[in-house]
């Protein structure tokens, strides 16, 4: 079969699924539509091969017989699923696609590994005026956006939903231009702090910050989700990366004593071939010493396929560079978890620091999480810390280091440069972002 004859079947097989959608809107009581995606199949081709993901979508397919017996489930296009459910109203729908998130949620077992692919679900129904072409739409937006939520998601169709995607691509198009011209993007710097007593300037974290200039100043939160669906991230992730290391090889002139620099790794880099090439290459290029950079990944990355990030962050261990993890606490590891994978440090999720001086039961958590990390011989860093009662909190309980507006909000390069002279943090010192806002009204997103 030649790929014209295919992708003429793979549009027949669409028109017939539109055809049938018709029928049911037009039916007394209209119908609701529920969309299935299967979230991080790349992940399981790109590790264990287009087999691998066949056995994902077998998988599912079995599952939701299961959940619906009886029904019929589409397939209109190859990794998506579809339940026509005619005659019911929207709760019933979403209850039916909440059942779908927790059912497929459960971790998959394909050979020895054992995968971790929650769905992505959208929910339209019908109405007047409304024939299947427009309820397919609606749902492909609605599970779009539940895609764009969290790992694993159901979401019923809101007009809102197609404004957000619209923006969204003029993001990308915009994130494209910028990559083609070498504009727009900078780096900021958040100070790293030793809370041992002497108020040491140990390192930064290098966040990426996006103005341009028809959209503005862009949050780190729009368009970082907005370059991992569409693989700018790579590209992203790489300017980042050489940008950090320039800027530690030439602060080395001017420091007092060697200084760290953390990069994010999003789960999409972690999970790509080619990662570890691409940080050879950036520190071989720029010559920074791989035993001061720090590569934080999130708890999302490590709770996938645990042997295949397990093997890819060794390799990367194995070039120098330290592995810790951001953001502990959010809720996707634990620390059995992460003794698999030998870090060298973890970040605690600044939801757990803000609230301390007001919360018993919080610092005990922080405690026994501090003491723990200690036992598995990680570097313990505590995020997000505002004021000075957490200040003191922090450091009694054992944290290595801290970060957060106390002691400044991400910085120009140029603002950095004056506290790697100094080589001393100044908590509550007046500091201003990037876009010259103060630090509270942006709060920092990682990368």
């Amino acid at each position: 079969m030649t790929a014209a004859v295919r992708r003429y079947e793979a549009i027949r097989l669409q028109a017939d699924f539109i055809g049938r959608l018709d029928a049911a809107c037009a039916a007394p009581g209209g119908a609701a539509l529920i969309l299935v995606g299967i979230g991080r199949l790349d992940f399981v081709n790109w590790n264990l091969g287009f087999d691998g993901g066949n056995a994902i979508l077998d998988a599912v397919a079995a599952r939701l017989e299961a959940i619906f017996p009886g029904r019929s489930i589409d397939e209109p296009w190859p990794g998506k699923f579809a339940l026509v459910v005619p005659g019911i109203d929207a709760r019933e729908a979403m209850h039916m696609a909440h059942r779908v998130v927790a059912q497929c949620s459960v971790p998959h077992v394909v050979g020895r590994a054992n995968l971790f692919n929650p769905p992505y679900v959208g929910v339209a129904l019908s109405a007047r005026g409304v024939g299947g072409g427009q309820l397919l739409q609606n749902a492909l937006f609605a599970m779009e956006d539940a895609r764009r939520q969290t790992l694993g998601a159901a979401q019923f169709y809101d007009p809102a939903h197609k404004t957000r995607i619209e923006f969204d691509f003029r993001i990308e198009n915009g994130m494209r231009e910028s990559f083609e011209t070498g504009d727009h993007f900078r780096l900021a710097f958040q100070p790293l702090v030793a809370l041992d007593g002497s108020g040491r300037l140990a390192g930064f974290e290098a966040l990426a910050r996006w103005n341009h200039p028809e959209l503005g100043l862009v949050p780190p939160e729009r368009f970082i989700p907005v370059a991992e669906r569409s693989g700018l991230i790579q590209g992203l992730g790489n300017f980042i990366l050489w940008e950090a290391c320039r800027h530690l090889v030439a602060w080395d002139a001017i420091s007092a004593a060697p200084l760290t620099m953390s990069v994010n790794l999003s789960a999409v880099q972690l999970a790509a071939p080619g990662i570890e090439e691409a940080v050879e290459e950036a520190l071989d290029t720029t010559g920074a010493d791989p035993r001061r950079i720090k590569l934080e990944v999130t708890e999302t990355a490590l709770a996938s396929d645990i042997d295949t990030v397990a093997r890819k962050i060794a390799r990367l261990r194995r070039i120098g560079v330290a592995i810790g993890v951001d953001d502990f606490g959010a809720g996707y590891s634990s620390l059995g978890q992460l003794d698999h994978f030998g870090l060298d440090f973890m970040k605690i999720d600044k939801k757990l620091i803000q609230g301390l001086d007001a919360d018993a039961r919080r610092v005990e958590l922080v405690r026994l999480t501090i003491a723990l990390g200690k036992h598995l011989g990680m570097e313990l860093v505590a995020e997000g810390i505002e004021t000075e009662a957490q200040h003191r909190i922090v450091a009694h309980l054992g944290a290595d280091l801290g970060q957060g507006y106390l002691f400044s909000p991400p910085m120009p390069a140029r603002d950095a440069e004056d506290w790697v002279r100094a080589g001393k943090a100044a908590p509550g010192a007046a500091q201003t972002i990037a876009d010259g806002t103060t630090a509270r009204s942006n709060p920092s997103a990682s990368m």
